[in-house]
């Protein structure tokens, strides 16, 4: 199951679970310190290095695919809202949805600018730069070496009893999601064939609603458990687990002292991450010019242009076609191609990641 935890060999699930929780605390602070769009290459850094730990850690690539199919729409809201609302830096109008001008009248909320959607992605970003360290600890960690560990760290029990809880909450509803879509394909009905629509209509409100029932019921069993065992009568516990520090501990609490203070030290340098932004920016620009040139070679920009003007041509159609900037429209084409590239390689991921069904 995805993001839950799988017993291997790996440097990681020897470690300490003290230092991958280090690890993710500083993932956050990190995330909370971004402020400028030009700090998106350290992102990139960033996402390298989560990157290698995944591979030390032997996490599935399947998980990647998981993120990026919940991250998708997300993004994609972020960009839209905050293309309409984002009113600093590039003013360029990429798309003209409707008329929403502020009573100064300076600002029409209606239009999506190039500065909002670039907005958009860095804060998006930010989210991604913790999202990819959870299943690095999720996946690396079992919950019997977390409980022991954080008990050392004279944690209350009762607080650990909530977080390990709520740690298992997203794996305990995803299994239970999936025993109630395979009772409903027992009884005839496949969610996966149909449209939006029939999900909503006739899928997930059977779905959701015994969902909410049986985890009402994994509440009530769970409290006659704790209860059963005497939950918080005695202070003093004892752990089977062997928590104590070893050598890999104290490397990886190293690696993450050293990853943090650097990137921090690059985060507060503005002529590294301007320069490192450059980089990136002309690595972009580079593919972006290397699909234009593909596309004018093609002749797709002239089919663009005869394809914007039948629509524009269509009654209808063409009157909420005519509100695009079609200079603009035209000049992110290579934009678009590098989009749609980026979307046949998330395509691939999902496809080669994906654990086959058993039949």
């Amino acid at each position: 199951m995805a993001f839950e935890y799988v017993r291997k060999d790996t440097p990681l699930d020897r470690m300490n679970p003290i230092v991958k929780l280090a690890y993710m605390g500083a993932a956050l602070i990190f995330a909370l310190n971004l402020s400028q769009i030009p700090q998106l290459s350290i992102v990139v850094l960033w996402l390298i290095v989560a990157t290698l730990w995944w591979i030390v850690g032997k996490v599935e690539l399947r998980s990647l695919g998981i993120l990026l199919s919940l991250l998708k729409w997300m993004v994609l809201f972020l960009m839209i809202i905050q293309g309409l609302t984002y009113r600093f830096g590039d003013q360029t109008v990429l798309l003209k949805l409707f008329d929403w001008p502020s009573p100064d009248g300076t600002v029409n909320y209606g239009e999506l600018t190039a500065g909002g959607v670039m907005f958009g992605l860095f804060v998006s970003t930010r989210i991604m730069v913790v999202l990819s360290v959870i299943p690095i600890f999720t996946m690396t960690t079992s919950m019997s070496r977390l409980n022991a560990a954080l008990a050392k760290m004279r944690v209350p029990q009762k607080v650990i009893f909530m977080f390990i809880t709520a740690m298992r909450f997203v794996p305990l509803v995803q299994e239970s999601w999936d025993a109630i879509i395979d009772a409903q394909k027992i009884r005839g009905f496949d969610i996966d064939k149909a449209n939006f629509f029939q999900k909503i209509r006739r899928a997930y409100i059977p779905i959701i609603t015994p969902l909410i029932l049986l985890m009402f019921r994994r509440a009530m069993d769970m409290e006659v458990a704790i209860n059963a065992r005497a939950f918080g009568a005695k202070k003093e516990r004892t752990y089977i687990e062997d928590i104590s520090f070893k050598r890999i501990d104290y490397v990886g609490f190293l690696a993450v002292i050293a990853i943090f203070i650097g990137m921090i030290y690059v985060l507060y340098t503005p002529p590294l991450y301007t320069f490192l932004w450059n980089i990136l920016v002309s690595v972009v620009t580079l593919v972006v010019s290397l699909i234009i040139t593909i596309s004018t070679t093609l002749s797709i920009d002239v089919l663009l242009q005869a394809f914007n003007g039948i629509l524009i041509n269509i009654p209808i159609l063409g009157l909420y076609f005519g509100y695009f900037n079609q200079n603009v429209l035209l000049g992110y084409g290579g934009v678009v191609g590098l989009l749609l590239a980026a979307y046949i390689i998330y395509k691939m991921i999902r496809r080669y990641t994906r654990t086959p069904r058993a039949k």
